[in-house]
């Protein structure tokens, strides 16, 4: 039993390592880290882990092209099992969010937070992101959604210091993976990240508009906005977690016009998990004419994330 929980676990983190460094940009991704606990009376009192170092599964650091002069890095911790999520998954989800949560507060004394923070230039602020993978191999939880149910949990009394924590369960990631797979077939694994304007970075030049990397805050969004050349025209695809509707198109579409940084953009696609041709192409033509742009709204084009026959 003890081999297959550690199989299972090195499956998980070969998963994650594989994301960080074929589709999002990440080559530099570092695994498989220790780091001391500096707090261990106050964290063994909080983590079922007693040990005097904390696990990092993966690390990874960047200039943020969200916010001027911002270090971001990324510090992964991943919970895989072969079992199905937990009817009620509160309480395993507390403790593995204290692991992560006192971890991060132990990384900031770390010679790898030092040794990063020395070797990087032109910032003036760090920040910590957590990414807390919780995933399952089990057919039942294959595109599970945990994170209504999370988003009920109480945690404030714990009263850990962290900047941000992202939680990606399996229907967020599949989500991703499902959206960059087709991107990578189409765009024959050369394609870019778009990055809006956030109000933080202001100073962007136009080739720090898109890029290989893949902005963290990014698997918390509700869009993957990407870049890509086919066939001599340069393609913008939106793709959307969320269902279609004809307020989400208004939506999205609002959002696709403001991006006019991309310029040279001559077709702007976007793909909805339950897109059906038949049934709302009606909705797309009606959107499409309350945009006074016509020239804009002929180069959108509206799609689904799944192959099938009725989208052809």
């Amino acid at each position: 039993m003890g081999e297959l929980s550690n199989k299972i676990g090195k499956n998980g983190e070969s998963i994650v390592e594989t994301l960080f460094r074929e589709y999002i940009g990440f080559t530099n991704y570092r695994e498989g880290l220790n780091i001391v606990c500096h707090n261990q009376e106050e964290h063994a009192r909080l983590r079922k882990n007693k040990s005097n170092t904390h696990g990092l599964d993966g690390l990874i650091h960047y200039r943020t092209p969200l916010d001027e002069e911002v270090l971001e890095i990324g510090y992964v911790s991943v919970k895989y099992t072969g079992n199905p999520y937990p009817t009620s998954p509160r309480s395993k989800f507390k403790e593995h969010f204290i692991d992560l949560a006192t971890a991060i507060e132990c990384f900031k004394y770390s010679t790898h937070m030092s040794e990063i923070q020395s070797n990087t230039k032109y910032v003036k602020k760090t920040r910590i992101i957590g990414l807390l993978f919780w995933l399952s191999n089990n057919d039942e939880s294959k595109n599970k959604d945990l994170l209504e149910d999370l988003s009920k949990s109480q945690l404030e009394s714990l009263q850990l210091q962290f900047d941000e924590i992202i939680i990606i369960d399996n229907a967020r990631l599949q989500f991703i993976v499902k959206s960059l797979e087709k991107i990578k077939l189409l765009s024959g694994g050369n394609y870019q990240f778009v990055y809006p304007s956030t109000g933080l970075n202001f100073n962007a030049k136009h080739n720090e508009n898109f890029g290989r990397l893949m902005p963290l805050e990014f698997f918390a969004y509700s869009i993957l906005p990407i870049r890509y050349e086919k066939e001599g025209k340069v393609i913008f695809h939106l793709a959307s977690r969320e269902a279609f509707s004809e307020e989400t198109l208004v939506q999205i579409i609002s959002l696709a016009k403001n991006f006019d940084k991309l310029q040279a953009t001559q077709n702007i696609t976007i793909s909805f998990p339950n897109y059906n041709f038949q049934d709302h192409q009606d909705i797309v033509s009606r959107v499409k004419f309350y945009f006074d742009d016509q020239d804009f709204t002929e180069q959108i084009f509206i799609e689904s994330q799944d192959s099938d026959f009725r989208n052809l």
